[in-house]
């Protein structure tokens, strides 16, 4: 499985702590957050009844993350 980096506000990591994620503070300006990579649904998959959903949101969303404090998301 492929590892995700979810680049977010640093003022974001007393959530990340609530949620029990791996995480690393290199500076003060970002905290980025290292979870395992998820299976997009498309729109044809049954979960999502047609609707196309922004596949970083969708994988905030599997994580309960706040998409409105990530800057960016990597994997690799």
């Amino acid at each position: 499985m492929n590892t995700v980096l979810i680049h977010c506000n640093p003022n974001y990591l007393t959530k990340v702590k609530e949620l029990g994620y791996d995480y690393t503070h290199y500076d003060e300006d970002e905290l980025t957050v290292i979870v395992p990579d998820v299976k997009y649904k498309d729109g044809n998959h049954p979960d999502q009844n047609g609707v196309w959903d922004d596949p970083d949101e969708q994988l905030c969303e599997h994580y309960d993350i706040d998409y409105d404090q990530v800057y960016c998301i990597e994997g690799f």
